[in-house]
């Protein structure tokens, strides 16, 4: 399925001085989403929205923001825009030369008939996103030289974080990178040992505590959120340089969700129904609520990647 020619995204990107840095950062970000077509959230420094001021409209910064190191366009909305076909430079790496991609993520593997999905490219209204047809992987690793980069959420991320691996890891001499998966499953954890970067997933599809957190056995109908746990997963994203959340679809029962009081281990436990807008709500303040309480504003970049209108099955 071809995704749609225009887009108009929730995004709230702040005005700053962007680096050729930062801007490689975002539009390897905007590029990934093509294989979901996802919209995205910049949540920079000030997390918290401004009274009378709706969320959607930029908001002034003061002061540089992490990464932003050089010049670049200010106030260049890159979440706003309309996608273009791209067949001079696209793809920019091939399925079978990434040994990275799980099994399930191998759509030529699997027979899909055609390449086209992969020839798309997202153009930005009145500004332009770097030429993505000389990815320049050498500046995306010495932007992430000596700091964390992590993936939050559910496998719509853990793609986001497959793709960036495959973009960067020929770069990088065997002996020099490895991939692990800690947490009984939930992390995996792609390191580049000469630039003391790791970049990395953790599997938490509703950031909250969840009866689906088992990194392989979560395929679970009857759904339950506990509320106000984000710190059973949030202790395991403190310290990251740039952290990129993700939940939607897994809150989609058609149901009214539920939602645990108390603890799992209860003998007796307090299930109450919400409606899947207000538990959703309720995932997105603890998220929030975290961040303000344990991003660094001057250090860390925390991005917010929301809604997918499908989640695409192999074949497709």
């Amino acid at each position: 399925m071809k995704p749609p020619l225009s887009s108009s995204s929730s995004a709230v990107l702040r005005k700053a001085r962007l680096s050729p840095y930062l801007f490689t950062l975002l539009a390897f970000i905007v590029f990934v989403s093509i294989l979901y077509g996802e919209d995205f959230m910049c949540i920079l420094g000030q997390l918290e929205p401004i009274p009378g001021r709706a969320m959607s409209k930029p908001v002034k910064r003061r002061g540089k923001l992490a990464f932003a190191i050089g010049k670049g366009e200010e106030g260049c909305d890159i979440f706003s825009g309309r996608w273009v076909r791209d067949e001079l430079t696209r793809p920019l790496y091939e399925e079978s030369e990434c040994p990275y991609i799980q099994p399930q993520l191998t759509c030529q593997e699997h027979g899909r008939p055609d390449k086209d999905y992969q020839k798309w490219r997202w153009q930005p209204h009145g500004c332009d996103l770097p030429r993505m047809n000389s990815f320049n992987a050498t500046l995306m690793l010495e932007t992430l030289r000596g700091k964390r980069m992590m993936f939050v959420g559910d496998s719509l991320n853990r793609g986001q974080f497959v793709s960036m691996i495959c973009l960067l890891h020929k770069l990088i001499p065997d002996d020099q990178k490895s991939m692990k998966t800690h947490k009984n499953g939930s992390l995996t954890v792609f390191k580049a040992r000469d630039y003391n970067t790791s970049i990395e997933f953790y599997w938490a599809p509703f950031l909250l505590e969840s009866n689906s957190d088992n990194a392989i056995v979560h395929r679970i109908s009857d759904r339950i959120v506990r509320k106000g746990s984000i710190n059973k997963h949030g202790k395991n994203w403190k310290g990251v340089d740039i952290l990129v959340f993700n939940t939607y679809l897994w809150w989609m029962t058609g149901l009214d969700m539920k939602v645990l009081k108390g603890s799992f281990e209860d003998e007796n436990k307090e299930i109450i129904k919400v409606s899947t807008e207000e538990a959703y709500g309720m995932g997105m303040r603890s998220m929030l609520r975290w961040a303000r309480k344990n991003m660094d504003r001057k250090k860390t970049r925390v991005f917010f990647t929301s809604m997918s209108p499908t989640h695409a099955k192999l074949g497709r």
